[in-house]
């Protein structure tokens, strides 16, 4: 099992939690002066006094209980328990739960406090599972919490009331239950505690199913523009596929024309470019498809596209793949990898750019190993991140090689080298396999 943490998310859950774990030493029964009203109707033997109690307790509980669950919603988007390479949703909820009873004991072990796993607590995890089955991708963090704190709000006053007690209730609530059946007064508050219960969790249900259905709503568009922006690829792809396939045609003509060798050399060489040129076209439409391709005809692939390039000759490759060793991938999309990795290199002012490439049982990395400028500790996180970049560029760059490599099932790894430069590592699948036995 892997734990992978996200730095940022997680910092803040930690300053919540501990906000938490501090409020019950400014937000206290004494502060809220709850027995002072219970105090005041039955000195007075009046219910408004009672009812007054049940409030400053609702808004009590509820100012306790947000930090607690909203350290939940931060841990669950802060980690990823993965098992090959399957994200694991309910063993992350099963390492999540603990949150609650942790800040409990911790609650009870500095101020004497004492809250049980009662209704409410079980309650709240019970929402907190069925919420986070809604998979939200675009809601951001006070949608979130908007919703959970209108169930939360709901789940306190259903404990204030007489029902489910028997999971459980703190001291002040069983105080207060207590003196409203000594004071008959248990119609007028189960029917406010329900009216409330009902009012907040409907709303609360009411904003979740809102929310997904403005996400679906935004995930439909998204599509129909990605199927529009698609046509029109397909569209562009014909236009150009016409004037090439003209152009190779006149070119085969001029070389049957053509008798001195050293033209007929040149005209081979635009014959090349142009065949290049149309398999790119080609494999627009076809960037997320997997077959196996042979590493070295890849890296033909690279160093065709940088043989204008005048920095050519600063590459040392080494390849320690045997002969029939393949990746899976797009040809294309992974030498536009490669190609933005070493050019990112010699931007950096790398005297030289060491590829190195290396074949295990079902995988292969790519090393690319830069003497250039480097980066700032700081930054190194971020340079993945689409809009990051040290250069005056739109940062699209490196976040094109992450994503890239991920619809590819692979991974990668920037590494600050001791002295000066950067290295960067490439998984991708692969295996050695018979010419025969490969599966397209």
């Amino acid at each position: 099992m892997q734990l992978k943490i996200r730095t940022k998310e997680f910092k803040v859950m930690i300053v919540v939690f501990f906000i938490g774990l501090i409020l019950p030493f400014f937000l206290t029964h004494q502060n809220f002066k709850i027995y002072d009203s219970i105090n005041r109707g039955l000195e007075f033997w009046d219910k408004e006094h009672i009812l007054i109690a049940m409030f400053k307790l609702v808004f009590l509980n509820t100012l306790r209980a947000i930090p607690i669950y909203i350290s939940m919603f931060l841990m669950f988007d802060s980690i990823e328990l993965i098992k090959k390479e399957k994200v694991k949703i309910i063993e992350k909820i099963l390492f999540i739960l603990p949150v609650i009873p942790i800040m409990y004991k911790l609650i009870d072990f500095f101020y004497e406090i004492h809250l049980p796993i009662g209704k409410t607590s079980i309650l709240g995890i019970l929402w907190f599972c069925y919420y986070i089955r809604f998979n939200f991708k675009t809601i951001n963090f006070l949608q979130k919490n908007l919703v959970f704190l209108s169930f939360i709000v709901g789940l306190q006053w259903l404990d204030v009331s007489g029902y489910f007690n028997f999971l459980g209730v703190g001291e002040i609530t069983s105080d207060l239950n207590k003196v409203i059946d000594f004071m008959d007064g248990q119609l007028i508050s189960s029917l406010l505690c329900i009216s409330f219960f009902i009012f907040f969790t409907s709303n609360s249900i009411l904003l979740l199913y809102f929310f997904k259905g403005q996400e679906n709503i935004i995930a439909r568009y998204e599509s129909e523009l990605e199927n529009r922006h698609l046509k029109e690829v397909q569209q562009v792809v014909h236009d150009l596929k016409t004037p090439i396939f003209s152009i190779g045609t006149l070119l085969e003509v001029l070389m049957l024309q053509e008798e001195d060798e050293r033209k007929k050399n040149y005209l081979n060489r635009i014959g090349d470019s142009i065949e290049k040129t149309n398999l790119m076209i080609s494999e627009i439409l076809k960037f997320k498809s997997k077959k196996p391709i042979l590493i070295d005809d890849m890296m033909n692939f690279v160093f065709s596209f940088l043989s204008v390039h005048k920095n050519l000759k600063k590459i040392i490759y080494n390849n320690y793949t045997e002969k029939n060793h393949r990746i899976y991938g797009n040809r294309v999309l992974l030498s536009r990898i490669i190609i933005n990795i070493i050019v990112n290199a010699w931007e950096a002012n790398s005297e030289k750019v060491i590829v190195t490439i290396k074949g295990y049982r079902k995988y292969t990395v790519i090393k690319i190993e830069d003497y250039g400028d480097g980066i700032e500790d700081g930054n190194l996180e971020k340079l993945l991140q689409e809009g990051f970049s040290t250069k005056d560029s739109s940062g699209k760059g490196l976040s094109f090689v992450n994503k890239a490599i991920k619809e590819f099932g692979g991974k990668i790894f920037i590494l600050k080298k001791i002295e000066k430069g950067l290295n960067v590592f490439v998984v991708l699948k692969g295996e050695v396999k018979n010419e025969k036995s490969i599966n397209c």
